[in-house]
């Protein structure tokens, strides 16, 4: 009687290594500055100094540093005296809660549909392949200006058009690693004994493909971060009394000769976390590459 052999999986047998090579490779200062975020995101009511909404018109346009009745402003205040650093720190929950669902729609997607054309192959790969390469051929900006002129602008419809931004680039990038991957020794002993399509694609393909969905999800959330702010800039995103970063930046530029600290501040924090994630993406991918 022939004997199975179950090759285990790369992914379950090199974890630790590429563990221990992430460990004191200078992380840590894009760590900071994603953890820095991710608590004025979480904790925002008991950091924030003051309340984002508190106006008091006579303090309007303090200078960073200058106080008030109120105490010291930081980041200064705006037009109508509310405190920037809070308007920054309640910005930073939506404006990640945005992000990161966004990307794990698309990215889900993605995944998902780059498996199955690189593992299914024939006519579903086609498909698959013309719609990313039609989704792609979109000025995708302008798509999604227009379709949240039709549908209205709020979060949960940035929410749902989003995505359509990052799952062509998912899909691409898991159908070419599960085309590598699917006549792996330990893909084809998975076959041999009889697992199912779902359980390949689920228990044994998919764990490998991590390390590249880690580095994509990271630069795909900046991405997100970046569109968001340009779709509220202008007026398509996020509205009033809800706030992100990028309604920040808007509402601070009809002031910008008179007072630089509302639009810079929120500006600032956006493009350091959108600086962060790459950065952490490149170094991860360096890492690991070794």
């Amino acid at each position: 009687m022939a004997t199975v052999v179950i090759v285990d999986d790369p992914a379950r047998l090199g974890h630790r290594s590429w563990i221990s090579k992430v460990r004191g490779r200078g992380w840590w200062g894009w760590v900071a500055v994603l953890a820095l975020n991710g608590s004025f995101a979480v904790f925002g009511s008991w950091i924030s100094p003051y309340d984002h909404t508190e106006q008091l018109p006579r303090s309007k346009f303090l200078a960073p540093l200058e106080s008030d009745a109120r105490g010291i402003h930081l980041m200064g205040t705006d037009e109508l005296g509310r405190d920037v650093l809070a308007q920054v720190i309640e910005g930073a929950r939506l404006t990640l809660f945005i992000a990161i669902a966004a990307t794990l729609i698309g990215a889900a997607i993605g995944i998902v549909l780059g498996m199955l054309a690189g593992y299914l192959g024939g006519w579903v790969d086609r498909l698959v392949m013309r719609l990313t390469e039609a989704q792609t051929a979109m000025p995708m900006f302008l798509v999604a200006l227009l379709l949240l002129s039709s549908l209205g602008a709020s979060v949960w419809n940035l929410i749902a058009i989003l995505p359509t931004y990052i799952w062509p680039t998912f899909a691409r990038l898991i159908r070419g690693e599960t085309l590598r991957m699917r006549s792996a020794a330990f893909v084809e002993a998975a076959v041999t004994i009889g697992c199912t399509t779902t359980t390949v694609l689920a228990r044994h393909l998919l764990p490998n493909l991590a390390s590249r969905v880690g580095v994509l999800l990271a630069i795909s959330t900046g991405q997100v971060i970046l569109s968001e702010a340009g779709l509220s800039f202008i007026g398509a995103g996020v509205q009033d009394p809800d706030v992100t970063w990028g309604l920040l930046i808007a509402g601070g530029r009809t002031y910008l000769t008179v007072a630089w600290w509302p639009t810079v501040f929120p500006g600032l924090f956006a493009g350091l976390t959108v600086f962060a994630l790459n950065g952490l993406a490149r170094r991860f991918t360096e890492t690991v590459g070794r």
